[in-house]
């Protein structure tokens, strides 16, 4: 079986590993075909778990010890292939590894790697630094012996830069089982947001169309599930929208308690800026909700408009309430959109389907 170093900057907590189950089906599943490596962020150092070898280091430190140690493994664990997470610092460094030791470099590409990261964090001067992530996107693309992208979206991009690469389309694992297996759902009276409480979320939009309709519903709520460094913020807006009984923030989550929220909201909602697909709107969908997303990024190729739920233009919070409306105020529609979507999901993704889409990739 080949030897796969994956390389990311992921922070993976391995000392209370009960909580991430889901990691647990996934390594597992990948060491069927390959013989698993992970550098990554977090703690332990070390530790073998799920089939797995992880080598995790400080967050502070991973820029400057990732390539030594990535160098070490190379050698010592006699690793064929490394899969980067970004065309950014850790696709730069799986290049210069593919051009030191010869391994195949597979680049991931989960978002739009320029842009993106001035939406989770304020960097200064931004010309400065669009300049080095466009260089370091270059550098990785135009190295690697085959790209992964994560939806059409995210494809598209990097084909502008590596036209001529082989190109593998899958989502990121999310353990849909969890999701499809369950039984018991129902369409409670409140509308669900989960994820990063971060600008590039765009949850102020949501909260803003959420206060042109509470009072023409009155016995619906808004639950806000994640944590970031908004969540200051939004809470004040909330306040100062007079809608703090009807706001509900439940904090971080883990998957299963996140699940069982979500098995009886109305609705879920991704109101993002930018998204390279969108996996809670999949998990949304498994558990036959219907979903309300910008037409941004990856969020069209799960989102067909009218069919399973509604598209909406970033940043339109009137748009948001329009389309909200028309699900609260018809409930057939939103079971009828929210089977369609299970279906869809049953259909194009699972847990099996993205161990062998993955293995394939790698072993071509």
């Amino acid at each position: 079986m080949k030897r796969v170093l994956f390389i990311g900057v992921t922070n993976y907590n391995l000392e209370k590993p009960e909580a991430q189950l889901h990691l647990k089906k996934k390594f597992e599943g990948l060491s069927k075909g390959i013989e698993v490596f992970v550098l990554a962020k977090g703690k332990p150092f070390h530790r073998k778990i799920w089939d797995a070898e992880f080598y995790l280091l400080p967050q502070r430190f991973f820029s400057l010890l990732a390539f030594p140690l990535a160098s070490h493994l190379c050698l010592v664990k006699k690793i064929d292939t490394i899969l980067c997470q970004s065309p950014l610092i850790e696709g730069f460094i799986g290049s210069i590894l593919k051009k030191v030791f010869g391994k195949e470099l597979i680049i991931e590409v989960h978002g739009d790697w320029v842009e993106a990261p001035f939406l989770y964090k304020k960097r200064w001067p931004k010309a400065f630094w669009q300049k080095i992530f466009e260089i370091l996107g270059k550098i990785s693309l135009k190295n690697a012996d085959k790209i992964r992208a994560i939806s059409s979206f995210t494809k598209e991009k990097a084909l502008k830069i590596a036209p001529d690469k082989p190109y593998f389309v899958f989502p990121t694992f999310t353990d849909l089982s969890l999701f499809l297996e369950e039984k018991e759902s129902l369409l409670d009276n409140f509308i669900l947001f989960v994820g990063q409480l971060e600008k590039v979320k765009g949850i102020e939009y949501l909260i803003d169309a959420f206060s042109k309709i509470e009072k023409e519903f009155p016995q619906f709520k808004l639950v806000i599930v994640g944590e970031g460094s908004q969540e200051k913020s939004l809470k004040s807006k909330v306040e100062s929208l007079k809608l703090g009984d009807k706001v509900e923030f439940k904090g971080s989550l883990s998957l299963g308690e996140t699940k069982n929220i979500m098995k009886d909201c109305y609705c879920l909602v991704l109101p993002s800026l930018s998204e390279g697909l969108g996996r809670v709107l999949m998990e949304a969908q498994a558990l036959g909700k219907p979903t309300v997303g910008s037409n941004v990024g990856g969020i069209p190729d799960l989102i067909k408009d009218g069919e399973n739920g509604f598209l909406v233009e970033p940043k339109d919070s009137d748009q948001l309430a329009e389309k909200l409306k028309i699900l609260l105020s018809n409930k057939n529609l939103a079971i009828e959109m929210g089977k369609r979507g299970r279906e869809f999901v049953q259909e194009n993704f699972s847990n099996e389907k993205y161990i062998q889409n993955y293995i394939q990739m790698i072993n071509l």
